[in-house]
C-alpha cells in the first residue's frame, strides 16, 4: 500500500508541474494575441477615418469646381464685348477744301459705326473711345487745320501756317466717353485745305477701348 500511495504522489506532481508549465506557456501568447488585436482595430479605424476625409473632401472639391464651371458659364454668357473700330482716309484728288471734311476711303470699318458718306462716326453703345485724326497740307497752301467734333461741339482744333513751302503734316488725339449715338466728326476750318492721294496721308481713326 505504501508503494502504491508513493507511485501516485509522484504521478500527480508530475501532472501538476505539466500543468503549470503549460499555463506557463500560453499566458504571454494570449496577452500578446490580445495586444496585436487592439492594434489592429486601432489602425482599422484610423484608416477608416481617413478614408472617410478623403471621400468628404473629394465631395467638397467636385463641388466647388461645379461651381466655378457655373460662374464662369453666366460671366461669358453676361458679357458681351462689342468690337469697334474704324479707319478712314480723304480723297485721291489731291488739294480739298475749305468744307467739311468727309473721309470717304474706307480702309477698316468693324461693327459698321462709321459712315462714309458723311464722315460721321455714330458710337453703338456707351464707352470709351479713343479718336486720332493726322493731316497733310500741301507745299503750296499756306494754312491747314482739321476740327475735331463731338455732335455740336468742337472739342478741338490743330493747324499750321505752312511758311517754308514743303509739306507739313499735322496729327492729335483723344480719348473720349460716348454715350448711345453721340456722333464723331472732323472738319476744316474757312479757308483752310488739305492734301491727300494714294498714300492715306490725311485719316480718321477711331476704336473702342472698352464699354461702361
Amino acid at each position: 500500500m505504501n508503494a502504491k500511495y508513493k507511485n501516485c504522489t509522484v504521478r500527480d506532481s508530475l501532472l501538476f508541474n505539466l500543468l503549470q508549465d503549460s499555463a506557463g506557456d500560453t499566458e504571454p501568447q494570449e496577452t500578446e494575441s490580445l495586444s496585436s488585436l487592439f492594434v489592429q482595430r486601432d489602425i482599422s479605424a484610423e484608416l477608416k477615418s481617413l478614408s472617410d476625409l478623403v471621400n468628404q473632401q473629394g465631395t467638397t472639391l467636385l463641388e466647388l469646381k461645379s461651381e466655378l464651371l457655373k460662374m464662369q458659364k453666366e460671366n461669358t454668357g453676361s458679357v458681351t464685348v462689342p468690337k469697334v473700330a474704324f479707319s478712314a482716309a480723304l480723297t485721291d484728288s489731291g488739294t480739298v477744301g475749305p468744307f467739311s471734311v468727309q473721309t470717304q476711303k474706307v480702309i477698316t470699318n468693324v461693327g459698321k459705326a462709321y459712315n462714309s458718306n458723311t464722315g460721321v462716326f455714330t458710337a453703338p453703345v456707351k464707352g470709351i473711345y479713343y479718336f486720332r485724326f493726322t493731316a497733310l497740307g500741301f507745299m503750296h497752301s499756306n494754312a491747314m487745320s482739321v476740327n475735331l467734333h463731338k455732335n455740336q461741339q468742337t472739342l478741338m482744333h490743330i493747324g499750321s501756317y505752312n511758311t517754308h513751302g514743303y509739306h507739313e503734316f499735322i496729327s492729335s488725339g483723344l480719348t473720349l466717353e460716348l454715350e448711345v449715338g453721340d456722333e464723331i466728326y472732323t472738319s476744316l476750318s474757312a479757308t483752310y485745305k488739305l492734301y491727300d492721294n494714294s498714300n492715306n496721308s490725311t485719316t480718321f481713326t477711331g476704336f473702342l477701348l472698352y464699354p461702361v
